[in-house]
Formats: structure tokens, sequence, C-alpha cells
């Protein structure tokens, strides 16, 4: 077994991070590429990035500075053996729960106004609506709960007497809501799709483009399995908790989950930029749905699709990204 873990959180740290970069690079290049100004959309997801990244240089001082990823040491009296690093480890931990969740929810937010800007018909409009509602809802519930969930404040790395309701409910809770509505997201546009004119096949390559975003789920999932498996440890081991280096996992499946979700945020977007890199006639036209620009009358600009759907009803039909 490697006795540091801190490799690990460097490599994917700055990997992701570059990913989740170019990703929002390109997203932004294939608008001006297609001559379509930024919609809310576009700044959404701009402003999860710097979010996601502040949530990785964060973890990266973390790692470096509070050791999160190596082992810890004890006095014989239980007090940490570098109590400067146990200060930096509080801090940034704490600086890390007010930074990852709106990272996360502005992701999703960011996707239900290109929902928004695809799909016209009334009633998916409204509900797109009250899913953004929920997620901003989400942030701030979980932010503020986390922001005050020990008293005081900076008791933690004061060394002053606190209280901290119950961690292990709290983060569950985080996670597992985080998780429903990823999934609640997800799978949000798929009525919509199957109203359109257009063969099953195509269809379902549509909507398989939309759950790219399944990739955050996935990982959130992972994230509420190593939790729960480290607090089951905690609760069983009778000697001081190795927190830097049980934690570790959790922390860096969050910078996986953060840059991950804005790629599979961009991706659907980036139909310029793949036109000038491949000849697919079929992926161009599929991929063509994410990034044209919405009319005030609610048509599809789709090429063949447009003509697919030209028999709906002009409420029923779907604007374009």
């Amino acid at each position: 077994m490697p006795q540091s873990q801190q490799p690990i959180i460097w490599g994917l740290g700055i990997s992701f991070s570059i990913v989740a970069i170019a990703a929002v690079v390109l997203r932004f290049w294939a608008r001006r590429i297609k001559g379509q100004k930024l919609g809310s959309d576009d700044w959404t997801i701009l402003v999860a990035l710097i979010l996601g990244l502040s949530v990785t240089i964060d973890m990266l001082i973390m790692t470096q500075l509070g050791g999160l990823g190596s082992h810890s040491e004890f006095n014989a009296d239980g007090t940490p053996l570098n109590p400067k690093a146990a200060i930096i480890l509080a801090k940034t931990i704490y600086a890390l729960e007010l930074l990852t969740w709106p990272a996360v929810g502005l992701t999703k937010i960011s996707v239900l106004l290109m929902y928004k800007r695809i799909f016209s018909t009334p009633r998916f409009q409204i509900v797109t609506w009250i899913m953004i509602g929920v997620n901003v809802a989400w942030i701030l519930t979980f932010t503020f709960a986390l922001m005050f969930s020990c008293l005081p404040i900076a008791g933690p790395w004061t060394g002053t007497e606190y209280k901290c309701v119950n961690q292990e409910i709290l983060f569950t809770v985080a996670l597992a809501t985080d998780v429903a509505t990823d999934f609640l997201v997800l799978f949000l546009p798929a009525y919509e799709v199957k109203k359109l004119q257009m063969p099953l096949s195509r269809k379902i390559l549509i909507i398989g483009i939309f759950c790219l975003g399944g990739l955050v789920s996935i990982v959130g999932v992972v994230r509420i399995h190593f939790l729960t498996t480290i607090y089951a440890f905690l609760y069983s081991s009778h000697t001081q908790p190795d927190i830097t280096w049980l934690y570790a996992p959790t922390y860096y499946w969050t910078i996986i989950e953060t840059n991950v979700g804005v790629l599979s945020a961009c991706l659907p977007t980036l139909r310029p930029i793949l036109e000038r890199v491949t000849y697919s006639r079929q992926f161009s036209q599929l991929t063509h749905l994410f990034s044209s620009s919405s009319t005030k009358t609610g048509d599809i600009r789709l090429g063949s699709v447009e003509d697919l759907n030209s028999n709906k009803r002009p409420s029923e039909r779907v604007s374009s990204v």
C-alpha cells in the first residue's frame, strides 16, 4: 500500500482541471464559430468552472500544507504533531464545504438553462424553472447548513470549545439529494425527445447525448460509498482516527465530480468544433440540436430533423440551443 495519496490528489487535480477548462473554452469557441451570443447557460457554467477550480486549488493547499493524503501523526497526549498543518487542514476543509455545493449545483442549473433553450413547450418551461428553483434551494440549504454546522465557526482551528451537528447525517443527506437531483435533471428531457417526429434510433442517440451527464451521478454514488465506509470504520475503531489518510478518497472524488460535471455540461454544445475534426454527417445532425440558436416561435433548426418535426404544433415544437 502506498504511504502517500498526495501524488494521486495532485494528478487528479491538475488533469481534471485542465479538462474542465478546455471544455468551457471549446464551448465558448463553438459559440463564436456559429456567431451566437453567449447565453445564461454559458455564463453559469463559467461560474461553475471558477468555483470548481477554487475547489481544486483549496484541496491542493489542503494536501500540500495540511497533510491530506498522508498519515496523521499525534503526540502522546493525542494532540497533532504538526499543529500548524492541523490548523490549515481545518480551515481548508471549511472553505471546501462552502465552495463545493455551489459548484455542483450551478453545473446542474447550467444544464437546465440549456434545456430551456432547446425545448420551448410551456409545460416543459415550467418544469425546468421548478427544477432550477429546487437546485437553488439545494445550494443555499447545504451551503448554510455546513457553514454553521460547528459553532463557534472558528472552533476547529482556534482550539476553543465547539459543538457540531451530526456530520455523518448532514453529508449523507447532502450527497444523496445531490445524486437524486442529478438523475432528475438527467431524465427531464426524455419525454420531450420522445415527442419528436424522428426515427427511434435517432431519439435514442439524442437521449444518449443528454445522458453523458450520468457520469456525474456515478461519481456521486461512489462518493456516498466512500463516505459511509469511512464513517463505519471510524465508529468501529478505538484508536486515534487517521483523518488525513482516511478522508482523502472522498476529497479526490470531489475533484472528479466538480470537473466532470463541467465537462458533461459542455459536451453537447461542441458541434461546431466537432465538425472541424470529423466528417460524420450523422453525428453532426444529431449534435445540431444542442448548438443552434433558439427562436421566438419555438421552431426547431435541425436540418433534416426540422422536417421530421414540421407536423407538430408550434407550442409542441422544440427550440434549439
